[in-house]
């Protein structure tokens, strides 16, 4: 049961502050775009300087109260000079943990060490540093929505993407533990899991050396059941203003209707895919089966 509905005027998140890690572009991005249409302050941040002082200028270009700075969320530092800078703006009401990397496809014996560890530093240290300085501030003032991102493997293992998968298994753990932690303190944490959107992260793909013919379905899979950015990020409002605890796009029900809707929109067509660059990376690697 909902507590607070969304309310049908645009100003819904009037007076509030959000902050969205990874914000730059794609659903980052988007999710900030959302925020700030329905009246909050936005808060950008993301690894590049230039691409963050970009995507404030397009949100303001739109009359959305946007700033941002650099922050690798691998960093606690950084994290913690994003959040004071969002406190300078008014008190902190929402804080999505947004930023996140694939890693190379392939079996785990032969996963380069450095990508799997930037995979962790990214998902799950990122998200550990986003929710451990924004907590004590909701739990000191008594409200806020924590939201953290979930993806593919979250609810179990994904042979080929296991640095990624395993660590989106590690985020909604994570999450239902902090949701549990903040029960009955009018802190909020939730999770999301948007689904197959079409961003740089699902069509620049790094492959091990003889795996990249097994992608060659990814476009039909993103054609089926792939979304604009914008459009995975729509719920994001209804859930920072409802008790919901999370959002799943890849339901049974959205699954038949999505991609029946997509395939009557032609999405299928060679035409209409979404661009695929894989990089294969020259290394020793096991023979195929």
């Amino acid at each position: 049961m909902r507590t607070r509905p969304m309310a049908p005027d645009q100003d819904i998140l009037h007076g509030r502050v959000a902050v969205v890690t990874g914000s730059s572009r794609g659903l980052g991005f988007a999710l900030a775009g959302a925020l700030g249409r329905h009246g909050a302050t936005v808060v950008l941040a993301a690894r590049s300087d230039d691409g963050v002082a970009a995507a404030v200028r397009r949100l303001r270009a739109e009359g959305i109260a946007a700033s941002g700075r650099r922050c690798d969320t691998a960093n606690l530092a950084e994290v913690e000079a994003l959040r004071d800078e969002a406190l300078g703006l008014g008190p902190l009401d929402i804080w999505i943990n947004n930023a996140g990397t694939s890693g190379v496809y392939g079996p785990t014996a032969w996963t380069p060490v450095e990508d799997f560890t930037n995979v962790v530093r990214t998902n799950i240290l990122g998200t550990f540093h986003g929710s451990r300085v924004a907590l004590p501030v909701f739990l000191e003032q008594g409200h806020g929505d924590l939201v953290n991102l979930y993806g593919q493997g979250d609810l179990g293992p994904v042979a080929l993407q296991n640095a990624y998968a395993s660590s989106k298994r590690w985020v909604r753990q994570f999450t239902e533990t902090l949701r549990l932690e903040a029960k009955g303190t009018g802190v909020r944490v939730h999770g999301m899991n948007p689904g197959l959107v079409e961003t740089a992260l699902l069509g620049r793909v790094t492959s091990q050396e003889g795996y990249q013919k097994r992608l060659s379905g990814l476009q039909v899979v993103v054609g089926l059941w792939g979304q604009k950015p914008d459009e995975a990020a729509r719920p994001i409002v209804d859930l920072v203003t409802s008790n919901a605890a999370e959002f799943r796009f890849l339901t049974r029900r959205r699954m038949v209707t999505h991609g029946l809707r997509n395939v009557l929109a032609g999405r299928l067509r060679k035409a209409n895919r979404m661009p695929l660059e894989v990089t294969v990376l020259e290394a020793p690697g096991p023979s195929l089966p």
